[in-house]
């Protein structure tokens, strides 16, 4: 049995259709993604992907500051411990003292002992409570410390700031810190701490 030239007509138009309709869904699926077309929009990007991309990335790098500040604390506090266990073994090591005060840094080499000094112009001498100190030769002023100088043995005084100190007088500091400045060249014997600034 033929087809009728109409149903033949339709056959045809159907089977044309059929290909515009396949042909149109790969043009369109080939233009999607392109700069004409894109997948995501610039508005979706700015009002969506862009804030939640930032605020992991803030998240992440608080985190990260968050552990480097907690380990940087502790190994600050590894290091103080360190330096407070090596400078009390110092502080208990006679050797070490002894070798400082020869040196002229600190205290005297031993407490009870007279220790002979040589200052130069400037140069001051920071007494201990208790210590004690003669004038030998050249020149020195008292400075005070807690509003107290040198009390002169010798004579039975009181020395305040600014005033000499006199030859072969002894002198003794009744506040830490206290002591006095040579003016010139200077000798004198010193017992018990100091520091020399």
């Amino acid at each position: 049995m033929k087809p009728t030239p109409q149903k033949l007509t339709i056959s045809i138009a159907a089977v044309l259709m059929l290909c515009l309709l396949v042909s149109g869904y790969f043009a369109v699926a080939a233009e999607s993604g392109s700069a004409e077309d894109p997948l995501i929009t610039q508005s979706y990007l700015d009002a969506v992907v862009t804030p939640k991309a930032m605020q992991a990335a803030e998240q992440a790098a608080g985190e990260q500051a968050g552990a480097l500040s907690a380990r940087i604390n502790a190994l600050t506090e590894q290091i103080d411990q360190k330096i407070t266990a090596a400078a009390a073994a110092l502080a208990s090591d006679e050797t070490f003292l002894k070798r400082i005060a020869a040196m002229g840094g600190g205290t005297a080499a031993d407490s009870g002992t007279w220790k002979s000094l040589t200052l130069s112009a400037g140069q001051k001498v920071y007494l201990a409570v208790g210590s004690e100190v003669v004038l030998r030769s050249g020149a020195a002023t008292c400075f005070e410390s807690g509003g107290k100088g040198l009390v002169n043995l010798s004579e039975v005084g009181e020395l305040t700031d600014g005033q000499p100190l006199s030859l072969y007088a002894l002198y003794t500091a009744t506040t830490q810190s206290s002591g006095f400045q040579a003016a010139e060249r200077t000798k004198v014997l010193v017992t018990g701490d100091y520091s020399l600034g």
